[in-house]
């Protein structure tokens, strides 16, 4: 059974990304707030850039002729007020420190613009999330389910080592 890593480190009473670059989490509830009030008109439009160049795969005449790809670059540095700085070290960041998103997904050079928009909110989103910390009733759920898997590999250990113990030769039967 797979459970996920906040899990395991809540067992061992320390936080998944606790500290990243000795940069402290926000709880929970100041991550959740801030991801509920963020969208694209929060991003730094002096930070943004945006090209334009030809699409590739298929759409016959309009793929040779209108630069419908779109690719959006967002300028980061740990300086910037306006994100975490735990976020910036979780983000996948170019040699120029910059967020790289792009699309070519419709032939409307508009509507690629409108999701790289909403890819780039999306993985800021995603990388200021914090896990939320388990309540008691589910650390002793998961500590049951552990001394149980504990138990059964023992009882597995000892069968294993009983009949492998029983084929051993014994001595002389003389």
């Amino acid at each position: 059974m797979l459970l996920p890593h906040s899990i395991f480190y809540t067992q061992t009473k320390c936080r998944l990304f606790s500290t990243i670059r000795n940069q402290t989490l926000w709880t929970f509830s100041e991550a959740s707030q801030w991801i509920s009030k963020f969208n694209k008109d929060k991003l730094p439009q002096d930070q943004l850039r945006v090209q334009f160049s030809r699409s590739s795969g298929p759409g016959g005449q309009n793929v040779n002729k209108v630069s419908t790809k779109v690719d959006m670059r967002l300028k980061i540095s740990d300086q910037d007020k306006w994100l975490p700085k735990y976020a910036i070290d979780k983000l996948k960041l170019n040699k120029s420190n910059e967020l790289v998103v792009t699309s070519d997904r419709t032939r409307s050079q508009a509507k690629n613009i409108q999701e790289c928009y909403e890819k780039l909110v999306d993985t800021i989103k995603l990388a200021v999330e914090v896990p939320k910390e388990p309540d008691q009733a589910t650390l002793d759920r998961l500590d049951s389910i552990r001394k149980e898997g504990n138990k059964r590999r023992k009882e597995n250990k000892k069968r294993q080592s009983d009949k492998k113990s029983s084929r051993r030769w014994k001595g002389s039967d003389y």
